[in-house]
């Protein structure tokens, strides 16, 4: 409800989780534009909870809309109504376009270390859009296009690390926010020796759009701990990254062991440019090679959707020793 208008009425009060819930934006992100730009002004409830009219919603989603564009939010959270729908109209006509002109000042604004405009515009760009298309139109041809211009020696190892925890800060508070008990579970890692975990990190991101609880280990964790990871968040599956091809050899070992004890109501999965060839290493592998991110959508839509969730999943099992 905007200042000035009369008290909210009670059929017409929804308190900030239901706001969340319907304009894809978080309550913290909700508050920070409250504060900072006025764009909304919810009364407050008996026990002092924010409350929110169906008109604050319908702003709130135009404001998403256009910010997800690509538009700072200070530079239109001042827009009337009007202005905001046309805003909206051209995102929706211009949805399928490259994103170039958004990646062109990220990377300008990288360039001069100017950190809180990278984590501005990201955060702006993941709450209007959300988590799937953030990775498609912007996660990943950001880092494309990060690490071709460090091959190039235009980017420094700094710049690089920079946007590396831009990403990685703003992924990670997302999916800490989200899940909840009743949900799938999904553990996420990568073993001893691989030390690369960015893309996992947009594998937990599609997980917790597509409704599961993600428990985000990191890199670099030893064979028991992660069976032990599981077996304590009782995880209906384990994916687990695999970039870096010198330490095949010892993932090869790592997920040997990991096959041996996790018990088989787990599923296991592989992602990264080496699942593949370290599966095809393993004596017996009993799981699913997830190598790419619509193959992650993929098996997230089955697990989410699995009548039977939680029972003994056999994906295939496969014997590489030559015995029939």
């Amino acid at each position: 409800m905007k200042k000035g208008s009369e008290p909210t009425k009670p059929h017409d009060a929804y308190p900030l989780r239901t706001v969340a819930s319907q304009t894809g934006l978080t309550p913290d992100i909700i508050r920070a534009w409250e504060k900072r730009y006025g764009v909304v002004a919810p009364v407050r409830g008996a026990r002092g909870a924010r409350l929110y009219t169906a008109a604050d919603i319908a702003h709130l989603r135009l404001l998403a809309r256009v910010v997800g564009a690509g538009r700072a939010i200070g530079d239109v959270a001042a827009l009337p109504r009007t202005e905001l729908e046309k805003l909206a109209v051209q995102t929706g006509q211009q949805a399928s376009a490259p994103r170039t002109d958004f990646i062109g000042r990220v990377l300008e604004r990288l360039e001069r270390f100017d950190q809180v405009a990278v984590a501005r515009l990201l955060g702006d760009a993941l709450v209007g859009l959300g988590g799937r298309a953030f990775i498609y139109e912007v996660a990943v041809p950001l880092l494309q296009e990060v690490g071709d211009r460090w091959h190039q020696g235009k980017l420094s190892i700094a710049e690089e690390h920079l946007v590396s925890a831009m990403l990685r800060n703003l992924i990670a508070g997302l999916i800490q926010s989200r899940g909840g008990p009743g949900f799938p579970k999904l553990v996420l890692g990568t073993p001893a020796g691989e030390q690369h975990d960015l893309g996992l990190l947009l594998v937990a991101l599609l997980a917790t759009d597509a409704g599961l609880e993600v428990s985000f280990l990191g890199a670099n964790l030893p064979a028991a701990e992660i069976v032990a990871a599981a077996q304590r968040s009782g995880a209906t599956i384990v994916g687990l990254a695999l970039v870096y091809s010198d330490n095949n050899s010892q993932a090869v070992h790592e997920l040997t062991e990991i096959g041996r004890v996790l018990p088989t109501t787990v599923e296991l999965w592989l992602g990264g440019p080496e699942a593949a060839t370290v599966a095809a290493r393993l004596k017996s592998f009993r799981g699913a090679l997830v190598d790419t991110l619509p193959k992650v959508e993929s098996e997230l839509a089955r697990v989410r959707t699995a009548p039977h969730y939680g029972r003994e999943w056999r994906i295939y099992e496969r014997d590489t020793s030559g015995n029939s």
